[in-house]
């Protein structure tokens, strides 16, 4: 990830990326506090786009979901307008209640979620914890989302944390990666960090236009 090009040419930059540390909230809690001070915290939803998640769970009548690494984004909770039970778990005590305390419009929601799909009897939970401890959050769950946080785990820690949050997954369920790569240029491909993973433990790589069987990965890879 990059720094916006809007900030002062003296601005160190060094408060936009996230804390090399995945199990100390305080500086995560500096991190989202940075953000918002900044006024950029809004990024947090950027490239979410759910419409598509959101028909395949219907049709193939999916309920429960898990975000992981939430942080301020408000995707569980435009997930949870549109029907869905979800929890959100995040490290960060500071990011878990200012998205809980949150008024969101439904537009908002909407713009996530996609136009049309909000339904009734859905919830939402927010959880702090780490999502490598199996006694947080154990589910299972049908949907498992992760956005941008799997990748921040160095490459000999990346396996295990990938093993945490997969078991969370029912039988029959999506695991959804969305990673980030912001020093692609043409003409290379973008680099899907977990990917590797998802190949090598023999997940079906799944775009929910087919019937859904057992359990599958859902990658998404975002540039810029």
């Amino acid at each position: 990830m990059e720094p916006p090009r809007s900030l002062p040419a003296d601005d160190d930059c060094a408060w936009f990326f996230p804390p090399k540390t995945l199990v100390d909230p305080a500086p995560w809690d500096e991190f989202w506090r940075n953000q918002l001070k900044h006024g950029v915290a809004g990024w947090a939803d950027m490239f979410c786009q759910d419409d598509q998640l959101v028909k395949a769970m219907r049709a193939n009548g999916l309920k429960t979901v898990l975000c992981v690494g939430n942080g301020l984004s408000h995707e569980a909770r435009a997930l949870a307008w549109a029907g869905f039970d979800v929890t959100a778990l995040d490290l960060s005590p500071l990011a878990t209640e200012m998205v809980r305390s949150a008024v969101v419009q439904e537009d908002y929601l909407a713009r996530l979620a996609g136009a049309g799909a909000a339904q009734a009897g859905g919830s939402v939970a927010f959880v702090t914890g780490d999502l490598c401890d199996p006694t947080c959050c154990p589910g299972p769950y049908d949907v498992v989302i992760e956005r941008k946080t799997l990748q921040l785990f160095s490459d000999a820690e990346r396996h295990a944390a990938m093993n945490a949050v997969a078991s969370r997954l029912a039988s029959r369920g999506i695991f959804f990666s969305h990673c980030h790569d912001g020093r692609w240029r043409p003409p290379a491909s973008p680099n899907h960090r977990t990917r590797s993973w998802f190949v090598s433990e023999g997940w079906p790589l799944w775009t929910g236009d087919t019937p859904l069987t057992g359990r599958v990965a859902w990658l998404f890879t975002s540039t810029g």
